[in-house]
């Protein structure tokens, strides 16, 4: 039912005004005519994305014709609730007035983040057999959602002779790497003119960090897919695997490489990135200990180091593998009464948070997801703090003989913190710290 119900679909990708290399008039002309022949094709549903400009267009379009053909429907998909609540008139007025009259609306995310209008965008494609695009050439969203599209067979209408189609998935990319790589993530500084641009030194630096943020798989078929161009079949043969399996972890690793902070490695370079990523974990350290200090006014000058040393190291340092990281997991799990009086997850740093096992064992999380979580948080690569930082973040923010005499302890490379004896009697903590995107960790992938 659904199969026949996306042939008769088409749904809508473009830029916002600003972007656009034609007139209002000319881009509305254009997209009345696209969708007055997809009508003569049958298509009686459209979906539109709500964004300003050729979404919010082809909506009052749409709406316009369903007044003469009661059988036009209009599907409504925002990527969040409260997408346009900030926006300026008359674009607000224009949203809310077609979401009143749209026949259907659906909330693609229940909230923003990274990746969020590429989601929305995935979505609409999946659930269509055209897609018109008013393209004005450039990389970006619009881009990105037409090589979506295509990549899946899909029908594109598109304004612009200035696209050129991506190599078919399974095919080697044609272009040299690293261009070819970055013209899949729509790096958008990187082709001007249609002249590739050399990274720098320090850029390179960038693309390699933002290539070791990405989880073994995604960046094992990465190098084979981009660098070494291998076909996926033949990926899939390597590393034993089914191609659906590789092009899932493929379009992840490009998903993943298009968002914050991979992109922001490649484009400004790894030092500057590194930098500002550094000096935003220290501010949220300083946060999260505030709020520490006043949940367990037992806490020590340990506890400070510990905590301190776990958002900037994480937890690579102690996970040797994931038998070892089950083995100690089950033993104290085993002792651990279920509980929600404590928070599931408490943040450390933007990187790292703690979970805590009473609360997960209350809420039914099993032993060997949470090993799991604590062996793939252990493979991410933190920010490069070394055990110096650890000490004169210490020392910086809390001076004073007893902290220098805590916070020295961390110098030596063999030492390992732990909890003071004051805050484990007043406290039992119980916890395991975790990468804070641990919920996309899955065992089956790994």
């Amino acid at each position: 039912m659904e199969e026949e119900l996306r042939k008769h679909r088409c749904c809508f990708t473009g830029h916002r005004p600003e972007k656009l290399t034609m007139s209002e008039d000319d881009a509305k002309a254009w997209l009345e005519k696209q969708i007055q022949a997809a009508v003569a094709d049958g298509f009686v549903t459209f979906l539109t994305g709500m964004a300003m400009g050729v979404d919010l267009w082809a909506a009052e379009i749409v709406l316009r014709l369903k007044e003469e053909n009661p059988d036009i429907h209009l599907i409504a998909c925002t990527p969040w609730p409260g997408f346009a609540a900030k926006w300026k008139e008359p674009w607000k007025s224009m949203y809310y007035d077609t979401m009143k009259k749209a026949d259907f609306k659906v909330n693609v995310s229940d909230h923003y983040h990274n990746g969020v209008f590429q989601k929305r965008n995935e979505y609409m494609v999946d659930r269509s057999s055209r897609v018109i695009a008013l393209y004005n050439g450039t990389p970006g969203g619009t881009k990105n959602t037409i090589d979506y599209a295509t990549g899946k067979g899909i029908e594109v209408i598109v304004s612009s002779t200035d696209y050129k189609p991506k190599p078919k998935r399974g095919d080697p990319p044609e272009a040299d790497y690293p261009e070819c790589l970055l013209t899949d993530i729509g790096l958008d500084r990187v082709f001007p003119d249609d002249k590739y641009i050399p990274l720098s030194e320090d850029q390179q630096a960038g693309l390699d960090r933002a290539l070791n943020l990405l989880r073994v798989p995604e960046r094992i078929i990465t190098d084979l897919f981009y660098h070494q161009k291998l076909s996926l079949d033949e990926i899939a043969g390597r590393m034993e695997h089914t191609v659906p399996w590789v092009q899932m972890h493929a379009a992840r690793a490009v998903r993943k490489l298009r968002g914050e902070p991979q992109l922001s490695y490649i484009r400004n370079g790894f030092k500057d990135t590194e930098l500002n990523l550094k000096l935003a974990a220290a501010e949220e350290m300083k946060k999260q200990l505030r709020t520490q200090w006043k949940k367990h006014p037992q806490m020590t000058e340990e506890d400070v180091v510990k905590f301190v040393f776990q958002g900037m190291l994480g937890v690579g340092h102690i996970v040797v593998s994931r038998d070892a990281a089950l083995a100690r997991l089950e033993e104290e799990y085993e002792e651990v009464r279920a509980g929600d009086s404590e928070p599931l997850t408490e943040k450390i740093s933007p990187e790292w948070i703690r979970l805590n096992l009473r609360p997960a064992k209350a809420r039914g999380m099993t032993v060997e997801d949470i090993a799991n979580y604590v062996f793939e948080s252990a493979q991410i690569q933190p920010l490069s703090f070394t055990r110096q930082n650890v000490y004169n973040f210490c020392v910086k923010q809390f001076p004073g003989p007893l902290m220098k005499a805590a916070a020295e302890k961390v110098l030596d490379e063999n030492w390992l913190p732990s909890h003071s004896d004051p805050y484990r009697e007043a406290y039992h903590p119980a916890y395991r710290v975790l990468c804070k995107d641990y919920k996309a960790f899955k065992k089956e992938e790994m």
